[in-house]
């Protein structure tokens, strides 16, 4: 079903000083501070520019491991929480969303940190809830390896079921907070949780009550079957990965059919893309911008580094782009990155498709980037969304000129095509201004 005038096109912004995969070679710009990923100044002025411009939300990725081998953002970061909180109080209205893992906290505290962050920013806190990839994260926390998949989803649905539960402690009268009777509190409107799971027991109540959005956004990224079963049942937003627009829609479906599956009754979540942006004057075609920004990051001797360093041997010989690709390949490339890597090698492996020509198709697989002018990339965003691939983007920002270029030369574009809503200055909740409806707690 389309209407005349198109949907606004949503934007969230997600912060990588120094630079992150596909960008990882920010930090070698002299206009940036070499320290960018632990540098305040960096992330108040970015955030600062981007709250003004009208982008919905800034996100912040995490891991609980550090990667020597890995892109410089990896290696010296903050904290989301702790970012995220000071960001709250040198912005008004964008989003505030940062990843949190269900693997390596506990529900009761994760649900009172994040609901504390949701008042602290009138409203503003999203949870981009993962279940965490890895050994290096599993041995900062006692366990020797990982835990396996099904059982990390098992433990990830019962860890969300708990955080929204005791969200919901308090009915919303609960606190009369009645100066005139002297009456604080009413007790019957507070619900102790007394959860009894397969891996958390928790009494409750939370000893924090609903911020004025009622509970934070809830954002996932689930790629796998149990990770779209996950999203399908838990999440308000989807941070897709996929990189075209037949990807997207089948990806899209699935989610649908996994709602479907598990009879949930609400609403499909957004699903917004993962964007690298190469934004450039009008008069360099889209070929010759793609190029420029693969030469500028070198992003394919990054990306043979890093399956090299999955795949657990050297890449670095030219014969090696000729080797083919073995079963063990795979399952290194499963276990170590999981099914972004291990998936489109299965692929290339059926159709006998060497390492080198593997690794080309693999990076145009792994980064979505748009490159070009803002008219023509208005118009690449512009595709996707009306064809129902997304609802918008989340753009990868690991340079001061990047979110310059995204506050002053693309949005205005998209503006002037009626596909980004003009700026109200109106301090709103993430859930406004995602056009989210209230969330309904199923027991």
């Amino acid at each position: 079903m389309h209407h005349a005038s198109p949907s606004p096109i949503i934007l969230g912004a997600m912060l990588t000083g120094s630079g992150a995969p596909d960008d990882e070679r920010a930090w070698l710009d002299d206009q940036e501070p070499v320290d960018a990923s632990i540098n305040p100044e960096w992330y108040s002025k970015i955030a600062q520019q981007l709250d003004a411009a009208g982008v919905s939300f800034l996100f912040i990725a995490d891991a609980v491991f550090a990667d020597p081998d890995g892109p410089p953002h990896y290696l010296s970061r903050f904290e989301p929480l702790s970012l995220l909180s000071f960001l709250a109080a040198q912005t008004r209205r964008i989003g505030l969303v940062g990843t949190f893992s269900t693997s390596y906290n506990e529900p009761y505290n994760l649900a009172r940190q994040l609901m504390s962050l949701d008042h602290l920013s009138r409203g503003r806190c999203g949870w981009n809830l993962v279940t965490s990839l890895g050994d290096r994260a599993a041995r900062n926390f006692g366990l020797d390896s990982q835990r396996d998949h099904r059982t990390r989803y098992a433990r990830a649905e019962e860890f969300v079921s708990v955080v929204r539960g005791l969200w919901h402690s308090y009915a919303p009268d609960a606190l009369p907070r009645d100066r005139r009777s002297g009456r604080y509190i009413d007790k019957e409107k507070i619900t102790a949780l007394n959860h009894h799971g397969d891996f958390f027991t928790v009494a409750g109540p939370l000893n924090i009550e609903p911020s004025c959005q009622r509970e934070p956004v809830i954002f996932q990224a689930g790629q796998s079957t149990h990770g779209q079963q996950l999203a399908a049942r838990s999440a308000d937003v989807v941070f897709g990965m996929q990189t075209d627009i037949d990807a997207a829609l089948a990806y899209r479906a699935s989610l649908a059919h996994y709602q479907q599956q598990a009879g949930v009754e609400r609403r499909a979540p957004l699903l917004l893309m993962k964007l690298i942006l190469h934004i450039t004057s009008d008069d360099v075609s889209p070929e010759q911008a793609f190029a420029d920004y693969a030469t500028q990051h070198r992003v394919l001797d990054e990306l043979r580094d890093r399956v090299a360093r999955a795949l657990q041997r050297s890449l670095a010989a030219p014969e090696a782009d000729l080797s083919p690709i073995s079963d063990a390949d795979i399952a290194n490339a499963h276990a170590n990155e999981g099914t972004w890597l291990s998936e489109p090698l299965r692929a290339c492996q059926q159709r006998s498709v060497s390492m080198g020509e593997a690794l080309h198709q693999l990076f145009r697989l792994k980064a979505l980037v748009f490159a070009g002018s803002a008219s023509h990339i208005a118009e690449q965003m512009h595709a996707w969304q009306r064809s129902g691939a997304a609802d918008g983007f989340i753009i990868q920002i690991s340079s001061q000129h990047g979110a310059r270029d995204l506050a002053e030369r693309l949005l205005p574009e998209l503006r002037r095509r009626g596909l980004f809503p003009s700026f109200s200055d109106q301090p709103c909740t993430l859930r406004q201004t995602l056009a989210l409806a209230e969330p309904q707690l199923h027991h």
